[in-house]
């Protein structure tokens, strides 16, 4: 069993190296292929004018010249224009009238003005109060707290 298993693991090794040498192997290839692509271009092109292209062709009437007479000429209809089309302010990109959204005014409260709102320091200097706690008759039960 261990022989087996030894014998998978060797195979499933060697053809993944397999595969990683013949990706490896197309994508060099890949690089060149543009370049041979280019030089085939050219050797075809440095052929093709050396061939004598005095051959002479003729043109067999064909059905098309009579089935053209068939077509119809399709005329579209005239546009109709609009006040907004030609209203230059439509389109310009930057109004030269441009009117201010009324707003309504600020209200001012008493901390917006209050200068210990706003200091940085403030934290330090200011101690927060608060009110005093009040005890209430089940607070201080023996019953409650005694089980």
């Amino acid at each position: 069993m261990k022989t087996k298993n030894n014998v998978k693991e060797a195979t499933r090794k060697l053809l993944a190296s397999g595969l990683i040498l013949v990706a490896v192997s197309i994508s060099l290839n890949a690089q060149n292929s543009e370049k041979l692509l280019t030089e085939a271009a050219f050797y075809n092109g440095k052929a093709l004018a050396m061939i004598d292209n005095t051959i002479e062709t003729y043109s067999a009437p064909t059905g098309a010249d009579v089935s053209a007479s068939y077509l119809i000429t399709e005329t579209e209809e005239a546009l109709e224009l609009e006040d907004w089309m030609t209203d230059e302010t439509s389109f310009d990109v930057y109004p030269m009238s441009v009117q201010p959204e009324p707003e309504e005014a600020l209200n001012l409260e008493d901390w917006m003005i209050d200068e210990t709102y706003f200091n940085p320091f403030a934290f330090q200097v200011m101690a927060e109060t608060e009110s005093e706690l009040e005890l209430e008759n089940w607070m201080t039960s023996d019953e409650v707290w005694n089980l």
